[in-house]
């Protein structure tokens, strides 16, 4: 059926009332055509300057999904001129795609705003835009500049395992974000201290100096390209990463422990079933008591609890000593700390404890570095990477979703592009291509039968 409405047209083509000559709207299935004539208009000889006089039409065939779950196409009868002078044709100026395109400016406007979000990968914006992925990519590398931006007065710096996209023999990805702003900066198809090296001194000396704070991990070239290359900052390592790794050693000791038992004996099954009681925050030790049948006797939480500090008192050492951490670590101010992480420190080295060994060598490595996690220069907030890991989190999702991503310069852009508000896409009739260059596959023979 046949939907002659000029206001619905220029609604959804975007035009004047007063450039319309002849328009109709009929919809076929789930795709709807828009056919459309426009007001001939005085044209200049774009070769000699001549007067131009019309010359018919030719169609031209937009692809323009203004409604969602249809296919919509634009005909469009273009005007068609010819030159007096010298005999030259022209068609008329489109107002709905650049010259070239057959995808309409709202279809590129709804790429690009399904583009900035990561849920969302190639193939399912192609199915939902019926464009094809490859016109996508293109999108990406044409549409995305990643201009120079001033360094982020805190930065947060963070790894992401990818042996696709990063490069060879290094297999991470190195990450930079702006903790102030809680948006990804940048990031680099390397983590080495090389690379980080080579990135930072293309930077002017006087916005490095600038840089008041950088938040890592415990890996060394961080610490050391932060110290070299932002000679004003305070260099903090994320509690976070110091916490999972005091969690990672007591749980070793458990498991240890729980290894030396006889397997399906009382211990044992302290050790396996109830080791929650141990590693989980917020439990209510004192619960009405049930019947446990390995017993013979009404037990609690915190009867089990005990039960486990009386069968392996190295345990209940580790415990304590753990949680002295965690309290610290979750509750002191920066004086604080400071007044008391020696003596906890000299506890972890006096215990004995096998397992404690490398959390005790890391609180005496990193001893500046993890007390400058304790100052709150932003919002009453502990200096971390906790905004950078929510951005490592998205992009280890968007990685996995999207199986196969090999383009690094693609990649770059894209999560940029997304991640970051600061950054825009800017529309233009020329497009540009980031392929990657490959060595080419040789000539094979085809196995027979």
């Amino acid at each position: 059926f046949t939907i002659p409405n000029i206001d619905f047209t220029t609604i959804m083509l975007n035009i004047s009332n007063s450039d319309i000559k002849k328009s109709d709207i009929i919809t076929d299935g789930d795709t709807i055509y828009y056919d459309i004539t426009l007001v001939r208009k005085p044209m200049t000889c774009p070769y000699c300057g001549g007067k131009m006089i019309g010359h018919g039409h030719k169609l031209r065939l937009i692809k323009h999904p203004a409604i969602r779950n249809h296919s919509g196409i634009i005909r469009y009868n273009a005007n068609r001129y010819i030159c007096k002078e010298c005999n030259k044709t022209a068609i008329g100026k489109n107002p709905f795609s650049f010259p070239g395109f057959n995808s309409s400016f709202l279809l590129l406007q709804n790429a690009m705003r399904l583009l900035a979000n990561l849920n969302y990968t190639l193939s399912m914006i192609s199915d939902e835009l019926d464009i094809s992925s490859t016109q996508l990519s293109t999108y990406i590398d044409s549409y995305i500049t990643i201009s120079a931006r001033t360094l982020p007065e805190c930065l947060g710096i963070e790894e992401l395992h990818s042996k696709e996209l990063s490069r060879r023999n290094s297999g991470y990805l190195c990450i930079l974000v702006d903790n102030e702003k809680h948006s990804l900066y940048d990031i680099l198809d390397s983590r080495s201290k090389m690379n980080l090296s080579l990135y930072l001194s293309g930077f002017p000396k006087e916005q490095r100096c600038k840089v008041k704070y950088v938040t890592i991990d415990m890996w060394e070239p961080y610490k050391d390209a932060a110290k070299t290359y932002f000679p004003n900052c305070i260099i903090a390592v994320d509690p976070f990463h110091l916490v999972k790794h005091l969690h990672s050693n007591f749980d070793q000791l458990r498991i240890n422990l729980m290894n030396q038992c006889e397997y399906g004996s009382n211990a044992y099954y302290l050790l396996k079933k109830w080791s929650r009681l141990l590693v989980t925050d917020n439990v209510n030790l004192d619960n009405e008591r049930v019947y446990n049948r390995r017993f013979h006797t009404w037990l609690n939480r915190r009867d089990l609890k005990d039960m486990l500090f009386d069968s392996f008192p190295v345990l209940k050492q580790a415990y304590e000593l753990k949680e002295s951490y965690r309290r610290m670590n979750r509750e002191y101010s920066y004086e604080e700390a400071a007044a008391h992480y020696d003596k906890i420190s000299d506890r972890f080295r006096r215990c004995g404890i096998t397992q404690y060994e490398e959390f005790t060598n890391i609180l005496f490595t990193w001893k500046e570095e993890i007390l400058n996690s304790f100052l709150r220069p932003y919002n009453d907030r502990k200096l971390s990477n906790a905004y950078t890991e929510n951005i490592n989190i998205q992009l280890r999702t968007y990685l996995s979703v999207s199986r196969g991503i090999s383009n690094f310069s693609r990649f770059r852009k894209r999560v940029i592009y997304a991640l970051s508000p600061d950054i825009r896409y800017a529309l233009t009739s020329t497009l540009s291509d980031c392929r990657q260059n490959r060595k080419k596959r040789g000539s094979y023979h085809k196995a027979r039968d």
